[in-house]
């Protein structure tokens, strides 16, 4: 029986080919918008006077790289004046730095043309670290000196690291998504009195569940080719890699047949599927770590298994360090979530039958 009902959960695909579709093209769509937006990684744009090739500080300010030889400034000579609103912050050099026995002198304006507060502070980091760059290779004598750490054995483009993240939201979304369909197709099929019918319920949620899993292994697999193409990397730790998303898979799939329980419409379960997921993945950590947000943030991540399913992730694809802990955690809430969902299932194939 557990593999009859295996083969009609995946083979069902065809009744919601859209919807299918969509859980593919949502993740992709998402990543394609975002990894263009940030596809010029750590490099930042920003105008000049007078041009780079005029002025030692900023000759040495596009010498400003990170450990993996990426500039972490882009200057272009001013075109005009004044700044207009499409224009990025200017550093202007009012008097070369120099340096002597006595110190350091030198005046450098910053021309702040963004209401954005984030991006003010990253021009704002740029050009204090521009200027201790030009201290250290000028001999300036210092007490202070700044390097690079980098936590992985090669930095990791924004992008890539972004693209990455996604595998989890898509992970979520599958789960959710798929896991409803298993319920919503009973629903709107008019099947759900012969479920009271089946003398092994457990069993019948056990194959709607790996259904869903199934489903959403294959949506998984083409999201992961599509990372692949874009950023040819090895990826270090695969076995984890696999873990964490089946993992995720297993998880959300019994949550999404619980809720597909109550949820009758396929539009419904749709919309429930990419607002939740979405908000679990960026409540997780899917644009950054949590650490700058306060603690407040830091409780609900360590309540949110997107938390851990990213940082499982990211170290399958990118290796470094992963402590104990993400992996248990997500072994846990997948035996915790699909246990709970298998008996919800099993009473509601009761109550059916009682009510019938």
């Amino acid at each position: 029986m557990f593999f009859t009902i295996l083969a009609k959960e995946v083979l069902g695909v065809k009744e919601n080919v859209a919807f299918n579709a969509a859980t593919i093209l949502s993740p992709l769509l998402f990543l394609f918008a975002f990894a263009f937006m940030v596809s010029g990684d750590v490099t930042l744009p920003v105008d000049t006077r007078p041009a780079a090739e005029s002025s030692a500080f900023l000759q040495s300010a596009e010498q400003f790289r990170n450990p993996a030889g990426q500039p972490y400034l882009d200057l272009r000579p001013a075109q005009s004046a004044t700044p207009d609103s499409g224009s990025p912050d200017r550093y202007l050099v009012d008097t070369e730095p120099t340096v002597t026995d006595d110190g350091v002198t030198g005046h450098i304006t910053h021309v702040v043309n963004d209401v954005n507060a984030n991006m003010t502070k990253n021009y704002a980091n740029r050009l204090d670290g521009a200027v201790v760059h030009y201290l250290t290779t000028h001999g300036a004598p210092m007490t202070v000196s700044v390097v690079d750490a980098p936590r992985y054995p090669h930095d990791i483009p924004w992008g890539e690291s972004f693209a990455v993240s996604t595998l989890v939201f898509a992970a979520m979304l599958a789960g959710l998504l798929f896991g409803q369909f298993s319920m919503t197709s009973e629903w709107e099929n008019a099947t759900t009195t012969i479920l009271a019918l089946t003398p092994r319920p457990r069993v019948v949620a056990a194959g709607k569940i790996a259904g869903a899993v199934t489903k959403s292994l294959l949506a998984g697999a083409v999201l992961i080719g599509v990372i692949a193409a874009m950023y040819a990397r090895i990826i270090p730790h695969p076995v984890h890699l696999f873990a964490g998303l089946a993992l995720i898979y297993l998880a959300f799939s019994g949550v999404g047949m619980t809720l597909g329980i109550f949820v009758r419409s396929t539009m419904t379960a749709f919309l429930i599927s990419l607002v939740g997921s979405l908000s679990l993945w960026v409540g997780g950590g899917g644009f950054g770590d949590l650490s700058y947000f306060g603690a407040a943030a830091r409780l609900i991540g360590a309540l949110n298994p997107a938390t851990y399913g990213i940082e499982v992730v990211r170290y399958g694809y990118f290796g470094a360090e992963l402590g104990p802990y993400p992996l248990l955690w997500l072994v846990v809430g997948a035996g915790v979530t699909t246990t709970a969902s298998i008996i919800v299932f099993a009473r509601f194939c009761h109550s059916e039958k009682v009510a019938s």
